[in-house]
């Protein structure tokens, strides 16, 4: 009567379930925290590469001579919750002279938030500009400057030089 003999225990003990319990709860934790800090660098990464995307657009329109005048991008953000929805390119001298026909807007997610635009040149402001206009067949601006992007707690620099060239903090 094998079946009676009760000297072997089957099952667990209490320590090894309350043991397997917290393993599994660290590893649970460790991939929620990796997934979440992956998922922020994934989503920033394309709000930074659509806004070099529309400020190189704009500056190599001007490079080219595109439609034979200065072209510039507009940034028409919110003051209050510093969100961008779009961003227009441009032809003309100014986003109030602007020739509508050449207008292209670009998409912007409503999760990026615009901490600083500084498009203010040599003479550095604290008023937050919302345009950047470069000049035909050189591309250069006066309007050089950086914009600082987040999103889920990560940051990153986009530049716009005095000569025109867009960069971003990799």
């Amino acid at each position: 009567m094998k079946w009676l003999d009760r000297s072997k225990q089957n099952g667990f003990t209490l320590i090894e379930v309350i043991i397997s319990i917290a393993l599994l709860s660290m590893l649970f934790g460790l991939a929620l925290y990796g997934t979440t800090k992956l998922s922020s660098q994934l989503f920033i990464g394309p709000a930074d590469a659509n806004l070099v995307n529309v400020l190189t657009t704009a500056s190599r329109r001007a490079r080219d001579g595109v439609g034979g005048g200065a072209w510039g991008v507009y940034l028409p953000f919110d003051e209050q919750t510093r969100v961008l929805s779009e961003a227009i390119v441009y032809k003309g001298s100014s986003y109030a002279l602007r020739d509508t026909a050449y207008d292209q807007t670009f998409a912007f997610s409503e999760r990026v938030k615009f901490v600083s635009v500084d498009f203010s040149g040599s003479a550095p402001t604290t008023i937050n500009s919302h345009e950047v206009l470069f000049e035909k067949y050189s591309g250069e601006t006066s309007q050089y400057g950086s914009v600082e992007l987040e999103t889920m707690g990560v940051t990153r620099h986009v530049t716009v030089s005095n000569h025109g060239f867009v960069t971003k903090e990799l």
